[in-house]
């Protein structure tokens, strides 16, 4: 029953009836396999979700710490653009989220903080780039000293970018991380709706997309992209995702590499799984709307309404699509291309010609299409393609499923400013025991009111420790129940210091959510860690952990773990004895006789 609900909830919405497009997720973003089992894409939205709203801080002041902390320590994130522009410096890591969803109102916009300029332009365009060419290879070295062996177009381009950065200034640089989200593949169940991304300008130096996806079951829908420096929203070694009512195009703004969507370029090693359902590539749009290599990608019902561009859905190596329902506007040049090997192509209900190749392909999940005639008035109407959904954060929510989840358990711990140490054991509550060395006393009590930050809605002002002794001084972690524990920073790490958390038995993962510096076990991070940034480790259950701090002006801010909420548990080859047993399609099974996931007395259960 809840798998056809949520079928017939994405038919609907896709129908040019209604006078609303607030559609559910669906697509390759629902499917676990490709026989098209459910998968719950929920995001953030269960019964006792923590919620956040912001505001752009404004004033000139950048917003990336802001929304990353929001981002770690909450469900649902709520961005208001009632206070002006977010700001980015620079494109934002998203690691180890999982059930998220990210929505914007009152006109929500995240800008990237650089942008090209009219004088920028002018300058590029004086050099003549158009006429190098974009497939030669040329080595060369950077005026920065790098030697670089690349496309002699795109050779020159970074050359011309950090001379201009030099006249700004005075060091030679290349501004290429003015994006606004990276998904990092540890990322899953997100949902993105009803923001508007603007970027830089198009410009060909290897620089930062404003979303690159490499999460899985990611939805992003009901958003605006404009002037990506790189591509709008790139999918790389990502899967299980659905890109629903967006709209791409560029301003004059953009230099050059106005090309939005690329997915795959997996090599062979993986195929991603794509749906890209009543998106509109406007104006600007070169190229890559999108093009695909070594993906299953269904395209139906998009806009392609970008005369003079070069070409347009382009299906190459190792890709399976069906390509149905497309409208291409008079003066889109070569709507559907490709090339390469091992490729299976069905074009049909198209409003242009397209060869197929190969067998049929078909999807295995449920959908409505909209006639190909209806597709650009429905798509550029009410709540059609971009950030078009309101101002109402409840709306924007409702037609998302609810995913029941139990929250007992969730524990923040924080530590506020006091006179003493805290060399104090913390009662276990949630499936974890922390403890402070209270042999050692060099954690002492340090900051001042300007230090004073919310977590959880409660004032801190932190820790730092005064002598590189605190080596010496662990916080020590037993585990009773598998989780992810998160330990928000307070000030600065220099990259001469050492972060360190030491397994006991178990695995360890860890990641870092600011600069994109790695940690693994007696690492250093490669550049600092900026304060209220966050330490995300997934920890095993039964298990004993250290964590160590190096550095001499470092401020312990919080520390929260979540316990696992799956609910799956292994049964060892029996079968249930009690209770009521149900398969994923809600259908009640006596008496299970195939391996997989049920739903044994309320609680996944896979039965081996």
């Amino acid at each position: 029953m809840k798998k056809t609900l949520l079928t017939l909830l994405a038919a609907l919405a896709l129908m040019p009836a209604l006078a609303a497009n607030n559609v559910a997720p669906w697509g390759w973003a629902t499917c676990s396999d490709e026989s098209g089992t459910a998968y719950n894409l929920s995001g953030g939205n269960f019964q006792d979700a923590k919620k956040v709203t912001l505001t752009a801080l404004g004033n000139g002041q950048t917003d990336d710490q802001q929304i990353k902390q929001a981002i770690a320590m909450n469900d649902i994130i709520i961005l208001d653009g009632s206070n002006g522009d977010f700001i980015i410096e620079e494109v934002m890591k998203i690691a180890s989220a999982k059930n998220k969803t990210i929505i914007g109102i009152n006109n929500a916009r995240l800008c990237t903080k650089f942008f090209l300029t009219d004088e920028d332009n002018t300058y590029l365009a004086q050099q003549h780039l158009d006429n190098l060419s974009s497939t030669d290879q040329y080595t060369g070295t950077l005026p920065d000293g790098t030697t670089l062996t690349c496309d002699k177009r795109a050779f020159f381009t970074k050359k011309a970018m950090m001379e201009l950065q030099y006249q700004k200034t005075g060091i030679y640089s290349l501004p290429n991380k003015a994006g606004i989200f990276h998904i990092d593949t540890s990322t899953e169940n997100v949902i993105i709706r009803n923001l508007s991304l603007i970027g830089p300008g198009a410009v060909d130096i290897d620089g930062a997309d404003l979303i690159t996806n490499q999460g899985k079951h990611i939805w992003i829908d009901h958003c605006t992209f404009v002037d990506s420096q790189d591509g709008a929203l790139d999918s790389k070694v990502c899967d299980w995702s659905t890109y629903t009512y967006n709209h791409f195009y560029y301003t004059e703004r953009s230099y050059s590499h106005a090309y939005t969507c690329g997915c795959g370029w997996a090599d062979g090693t993986m195929t991603l799984h794509l749906t890209f359902a009543c998106n509109i590539w406007g104006k600007g749009c070169v190229r890559r709307l999108p093009q695909c290599g070594d993906c299953y990608v269904h395209l139906v019902n998009n806009y392609h309404n970008c005369p003079y561009n070069s070409v347009g859905m382009t299906i190459n190596d190792g890709c399976t699509a069906l390509v149905e329902n497309n409208y291409a506007a008079n003066g889109v040049n070569s709507p559907l291309t490709g090339s390469g090997s091992n490729r299976r192509v069905t074009a049909r209900g198209n409003n242009f010609n397209a060869t197929s190749v190969g067998a049929e392909v078909t999807m295995p999940y449920q959908y409505t299409k909209i006639a190909v005639a209806d597709v650009p008035a429905t798509l550029t109407g009410t709540e059609g393609a971009g950030a078009t959904l309101g101002n109402s954060a409840d709306y924007i929510l409702s037609t998302i499923p609810t995913a029941e989840r139990v929250a007992s358990g969730e524990t923040v711990y924080v530590f506020v400013k006091e006179d003493t140490h805290i060399g104090n054991e913390i009662t276990e509550v949630g499936g974890i025991t922390v403890t402070f060395d209270p042999s050692v006393t060099d954690w002492r009590s340090g900051g001042t009111s300007n230090d004073a930050q919310e977590v959880d809605g409660v004032e801190i002002t932190g820790y730092y420790t005064q002598s590189d002794k605190t080596n010496g001084a662990p916080i020590l972690i037993e585990t009773t129940k598998p989780g992810t524990l998160t330990i928000f920073l307070g000030g600065g790490i220099a990259t001469n210091k050492s972060v360190n958390m030491q397994e006991g038995e178990g695995g360890l993962t860890a990641t870092v959510l600011s600069s994109g510096a790695q940690i693994e076990n007696g690492a250093k991070p490669t550049t600092e860690i900026n304060a209220w940034d966050a330490l995300i480790y997934t920890l095993e259950a039964n298990k004993s952990y250290k964590f160590f701090v190096g550095g001499t002006k470092w401020r312990l801010a919080a520390i929260r773990y979540i316990p696992d909420y799956s609910g799956i548990t292994t049964v060892n080859g029996e079968q249930p004895s009690a209770g009521r047993t149900y398969n994923l399609q809600g259908q009640e099974v006596t008496a299970p006789t195939h391996r997989g996931l049920y739903i044994v007395n309320g609680r996944k259960t896979i039965l081996r």
